[in-house]
């Protein structure tokens, strides 16, 4: 259950998100991730990962998940996550169609500020806080792995060098 404080100052935390402002120290606390559905269209897989999201919500004991905006016509969605000291970390995932056939898709999860989300004026004092380093204990790489695992359709990471070797 979110405080209702955190429910309040999230989206303009996600909106801000003073934790990615600096490249480079911003990787500490967030992870990129391209899938590929090669057997699904790229409105089968946002319909999937909404409803992986309800799955992964009642499986995850560390994690509240909540959907923010989904975009039929751009296939994207953004998610927020709560851990349970209610940290907002925030997820977006885009489709789109694949090279040769099924989808692709550009999953980021990142931490979004210093501060949790019940911090009275969060959001202000983690645009003051952007600089401070702090490590996510790999939590976004394990979100978007839970997430993409709660799907019920097949899709998988495509690593670089995978990707060099099959268009290379």
């Amino acid at each position: 259950m979110v405080c209702f404080l955190s429910t309040l100052q999230a989206p303009i935390q996600a909106f801000l998100r003073p934790a990615m402002w600096i490249p480079g120290l911003n990787r500490l606390h967030s992870h990129k991730e391209r899938w590929r559905c090669p057997e699904s269209s790229p409105e089968v897989c946002l319909n999937e990962l909404v409803l992986a999201v309800n799955k992964a919500d009642a499986t995850d004991n560390v994690n509240t998940y909540k959907i923010k905006k989904v975009d039929n016509e751009r296939y994207t969605v953004q998610i927020y996550s709560f851990t349970r000291a209610e940290w907002l970390d925030v997820v977006e995932v885009e489709f789109m169609p694949g090279r040769d056939r099924g989808t692709e898709a550009e999953a980021l999860s990142f931490s979004s500020g210093f501060l949790p989300a019940w911090f009275p004026l969060c959001f202000v004092f983690n645009c003051i806080l952007f600089f401070f380093p702090f490590y996510d204990n790999q939590l976004n790489k394990t979100r978007l792995s839970h997430l993409r695992e709660c799907m019920s359709i097949n899709c998988n990471v495509i690593n670089e060098h995978q990707e060099e070797i099959e268009h290379g």
